[in-house]
């Protein structure tokens, strides 16, 4: 397997990173679990294909693909030599880029093609003509710079709530928000799930438990540190949500190996 992340400091506020995947003969068959990180997604298979398990739901992947926002972990596998490139968008990009309810991609991977055939001929051509990565990122920069963007005062508050969210790693309400840029509870809901994919709520106990998983899988703190670092009762109550958001309990997860998901929850 081979995992790269190229940073895009040009466009954060669409754009959080590009990433290359590639999988090898001596990779396959491949299999792991992908915890969600908050954010959606565009990548182009180049060869081969790649598939995700939701619920008992496999779907194959080609060609130009989007994400939404998943809350749950899926499952990820390959069983033939792939290779991908795209860019882990920023949680408010979709938006912004189609003027959609991104909650309607919930816990779906589909052809960008099937969502909006206008962007796919434009992005498409990008993919299929750059020379190798540096010139592809170059290009999709140079596209996204020049979007026209779908920006108004709701985008702008929920960028402003996706910031704070950040800043405090998950640890703050819903409330905290209301009180930081000045919104009504039934308003934060309607356009931060319109715009994001998820619910406030759902989206800051999300964060929260990826935030503590990555500092678990690069050894900064040990687990029963992060638990109470972030604000979990205690053992009994992480328990919950691992197996909520793991679809699996600790006892089982610790007796696997999942590589990819080490691998990005690391770097």
């Amino acid at each position: 397997m081979n995992h790269k992340r190229f940073d895009s400091n040009k466009i954060p506020d669409l754009i959080e990173e590009y990433f290359y995947l590639s999988f090898d003969e001596k990779d396959i068959p491949f299999k792991s679990v992908v915890l969600p990180i908050g954010l959606t997604h565009l990548f182009y298979i180049g060869s081969g294909s790649q598939n995700v398990v939701v619920d008992d739901h496999e779907t194959c992947l080609k060609g130009l693909i989007i994400t939404g926002q998943y809350f749950r972990s899926y499952n990820f596998s390959t069983h033939s030599k792939t290779n991908s490139i795209g860019a882990n968008l920023h949680p408010t990009a979709l938006h912004k880029l189609l003027n959609i309810d991104v909650s309607e991609l919930l816990n779906t991977h589909a052809p960008l093609k099937k969502i909006n055939n206008t962007f796919y001929n434009k992005l498409l051509p990008i993919f299929e003509n750059s020379k190798g990565p540096k010139e592809l990122i170059c290009n999709l920069n140079s596209f996204f710079l020049n979007a026209p963007l779908h920006i108004d005062k709701n985008t702008k508050q929920i960028d402003h709530a996706i910031c704070l969210i950040r800043e405090k790693e998950g640890l703050l309400s819903v409330l905290n928000i209301m009180d930081e840029i000045s919104i009504s509870q039934k308003t934060l809901e309607i356009q931060f799930k319109k715009i994001v994919g998820l619910t406030p709520g759902r989206y800051i106990r999300q964060f929260r438990f990826q935030n503590l998983m990555k500092k678990y899988f690069s050894d900064e703190i040990e687990l029963k540190d992060l638990i109470y670092k972030y604000n979990y009762y205690d053992s009994s109550h992480f328990s919950k949500d691992f197996k909520l958001f793991m679809n699996q309990d600790l006892k089982s997860f610790f007796k696997q190996d999942y590589p990819l998901l080490e691998e990005y929850l690391t770097e």
